[in-house]
């Protein structure tokens, strides 16, 4: 494993031009010095502990040998299509398989003619989209479901990220909703979703499956109705609610269905044709294409300090783009680690080399590294009964000169409900 780390930081070298003077900079030694010492380092503690890396190893292969998921067209292909083909749907046979599925879930997946021309769409039209699906889908599938299950929501709605986003956490919509789950700026800050210069939130997997299972839960909790939960998750639950009123009272996506927005109307008939087509893609001639890095690969570490990218990949064995992609939560390509720490996912064999070259890879071109300070959204406080601006100031981090103003306060009298603005203390909240 070191002979690894020793190649990324000899390629490091190469790159930027280091052996090719005959000396070196002031900078180019102190990273060399600090290679090479980190270098030194991690040969001791491996001497010392050769257990921990065959651990590592053994852990990595026995995830190598238990990952089953194939790309390979001439076993997937049981049916002998021709490439291209599109098989002709069998109503019978459709009517059959989809009984199947909706005996498996909680939601209805029964047939219907709807749900048919969406599947026929799909099945002719987005062959390649749905082989890509298949392909990205061992990156998402594992957190979506780990998250559903212990949310207790069905399984299934994994497929609501393939009708959103195309399992792309950097899609934007026109209307601006974005991430896997495409949350517009206002539901995700209302989620509890982090949205600034440096973070979006929305576009991290964790955080953003996270935060659509909540609201889910909160939207299937307000309908008892997955199809009605759904339809308000794309439209919103005004929409919703008034296609209930037009309808008359009624509370069954197909009975108010007409009564929706005209892209919500197909929203939920995608969503059943997707979670068939995936679930039989060989009967359809449809494969995984371009496939991702299965989700147990990848691993988490936090990062206590600000780091670019272009400061981590070249003590990597991974590229910027590789590493912009496994952590797209990051809007400038910086961890803007500071009083906070904030993870960085990478491939399960990069973590002991980031963890041993941390402080090499600080020192390239640190002056880029900007300074950040992280100011949080003011918080509004309703005043209660036996609250004094000290009492509330000191609960918060902040002075009683600075609560009056950002308040615009002359003197200490405040009222009981009145709205504060406090720009708190970070450690405070």
């Amino acid at each position: 494993m070191t002979a690894h780390f020793c190649a990324c930081a000899f390629s490091l070298a190469a790159a930027m031009g280091w052996g090719q003077a005959s000396t070196l900079t002031a900078e180019q030694a102190a990273i060399s010095d600090t290679l090479a010492s980190d270098t030194i380092a991690l040969s001791a503690e491996e001497s010392l502990h050769p257990e921990l890396s065959s651990l590592e190893l053994a852990w990595l292969g026995y995830l190598d040998e238990n990952w089953c998921f194939s790309s390979d067209t001439s076993l997937l292909n049981i049916h002998n299509f021709e490439e291209g083909e599109t098989p002709a749907l069998d109503t019978a046979v459709l009517r059959t398989r989809m009984d199947w599925l909706d005996s498996r879930s909680p939601l209805d997946l029964a047939w219907n003619p709807v749900v048919h021309s969406r599947i026929a769409f799909y099945a002719s039209k987005r062959k390649k989209h749905l082989g890509t699906m298949l392909g990205r889908a061992p990156g998402y599938f594992p957190l979506f479901e780990e998250t559903l299950d212990r949310y207790g929501l069905p399984l299934e709605l994994k497929y609501l990220a393939v009708v959103e986003s195309g399992l792309n956490p950097m899609a934007r919509s026109h209307a601006g909703a974005r991430g896997l789950w495409q949350f517009m700026y206002a539901t995700a800050k209302y989620q509890g979703l982090r949205i600034d210069s440096y973070i979006d939130e929305r576009r991290d997997p964790v955080r953003s499956t996270e935060a659509a299972c909540k609201y889910l839960s909160r939207l299937y909790s307000l309908y008892d109705d997955w199809y009605l939960a759904l339809a308000a998750y794309n439209a919103g639950p005004g929409n919703v609610n008034r296609a209930i009123r037009r309808s008359g009272g009624k509370r069954n996506f197909w009975e108010i269905r007409f009564f929706l927005p005209r892209e919500t109307r197909n929203y939920v008939p995608a969503f059943m044709a997707v979670a068939y087509l995936m679930a039989f893609p060989a009967e359809h001639n449809i494969f995984p294409r371009d496939v991702a890095p299965p989700f147990a690969f990848l691993d988490t570490v936090m990062v206590d300090e600000v780091m670019r990218f272009d400061q981590i990949a070249p003590l990597l064995d991974l590229d910027e783009s590789t590493l912009a992609r496994l952590n797209p939560m990051y809007r400038m390509d910086i961890v803007p680690a500071t009083e906070e720490h904030w993870p960085l996912v990478l491939p399960q064999m990069e973590i002991p080399a980031f963890m041993a070259f941390q402080d090499s890879m600080r020192l390239i071109d640190p002056e880029r590294t900007p300074e950040i300070v992280f100011v949080p959204e003011p918080v509004t406080y309703r005043v209660k009964s036996g609250d004094v601006l000290g009492k509330i100031a000191n609960r918060y981090g902040v002075s009683v000169r600075q609560l009056r103003e950002w308040n615009d306060l002359s003197g200490s009298m405040i009222r009981i409900g009145q709205k504060l603005i406090i720009h708190a203390d970070p450690s405070k909240l």
